[in-house]
C-alpha cells in the first residue's frame, strides 16, 4: 500500500483562517503527507518545518513552472521544502489544438530539462479537458506525454473519468510515468459534483489497482467542493482508503 497525502488546496479557505490549527487537525486524521499549493505567508523553509514538526511530509509542490531567469528561486524553493516534485498543468484554454497542445508540452518539457540536473522532476497535472479530443483525434494528454518525454503524469482519477475516458485504461498506457496520482471522487456525467473519497462514481479500488506499485510513491487526496462541511469529507475520505486496505496512513 502507497502512503496518503492531501492536497492542501482541498482546505484552502481553512489553512488561511488558521493554518496551525488546520495543520495539526490533518495530522491527527492520520496523513503522512501533504502536497503543498503555497506556503501561507511562510517562508518554504518555515513550511516545511511546521509539516515537519507535525509528523508529516511535503510529497510534492503545486506551481508554476520555471524559466531561465527564475530557475535559481524555483530550485531554493523546492529544496527548502524538501520536495523532489514540481506540478503544474494547463487551463482549458491552452489545450484547444494540436499546435496548443504541443506549445504546452514544450513548456513542460524545458522545465524537465532545466530541472534535472537539481533531481527535481516535473509532474503534469490534468483536467477534464486534457480527454476531450482535439482536430486529429487524439487527446491533449496523450499528445503531451508524447510530446514531453521527460515529465511525469500526476494523474487525477475523477477528472479522466468526468472527461469521458476509463482511469484503467489509461493507467495500462501509463502507469510507468505516474509517480503521483490525485485520488479524488465524484459524480459521472452533467455538470462536475465532487464528493469525498469513496462517495462518488469513480471506481477507484480499480484504477488504484492499476497503478505501478514499483513506480507510484503517493496517492493524494484533493477534493474542490464540498456540498457541506470539508473537514469531514477529508476525513471520510481517509477513513475509505485505509478501512479498504487502498493507502497507509499514520493512523
Amino acid at each position: 500500500m502507497k502512503p496518503i497525502a492531501l492536497q492542501t488546496y482541498t482546505l484552502r479557505d481553512a489553512f488561511e483562517a488558521d493554518f496551525w490549527s488546520t495543520l495539526k487537525a490533518v495530522a491527527e486524521v492520520g496523513f503522512k503527507g501533504l502536497e503543498v499549493g503555497g506556503t501561507y505567508g511562510m517562508t518554504a523553509a518555515e513550511l516545511a518545518k511546521a509539516i515537519t514538526d507535525a509528523g508529516m511530509t511535503i510529497c510534492s509542490n503545486h506551481g508554476g513552472l520555471p524559466t531561465p531567469e527564475t530557475l535559481e528561486q524555483f530550485v531554493a524553493d523546492q529544496k527548502a521544502l524538501g520536495s523532489d516534485k514540481l506540478v503544474s498543468g494547463f487551463g482549458p484554454d491552452d489545450l484547444k489544438t494540436v499546435d496548443q497542445c504541443k506549445a504546452a508540452a514544450a513548456k513542460l518539457q524545458a522545465a524537465a530539462e532545466m530541472l534535472a540536473p537539481y533531481d527535481i522532476s516535473v509532474h503534469m497535472h490534468n483536467h477534464y479537458w486534457e480527454f476531450h479530443e482535439v482536430e486529429d483525434g487524439r487527446f491533449p494528454f496523450d499528445i503531451m506525454l508524447a510530446e514531453a518525454p521527460d515529465i511525469w503524469s500526476e494523474l487525477d482519477l475523477y477528472w479522466v473519468a468526468f472527461g469521458g475516458a476509463d482511469p484503467v485504461e489509461v493507467l495500462g498506457r501509463y502507469a510507468k510515468r505516474v509517480e503521483l496520482v490525485h485520488v479524488k471522487d465524484g459524480l459521472l456525467g452533467g455538470e462536475y459534483h465532487f464528493k469525498a473519497v469513496g462517495e462518488g462514481q469513480v471506481d477507484l479500488p480499480a484504477a488504484i489497482a492499476a497503478l505501478d506499485p514499483a513506480v507510484t510513491e503517493w496517492l493524494v487526496v484533493e477534493q474542490d467542493l464540498s456540498d457541506g462541511d470539508m473537514m469531514r469529507d477529508v476525513k471520510a475520505g481517509y477513513d475509505y482508503l485505509i478501512s479498504k486496505g487502498l493507502a497507509s496512513g499514520n493512523r
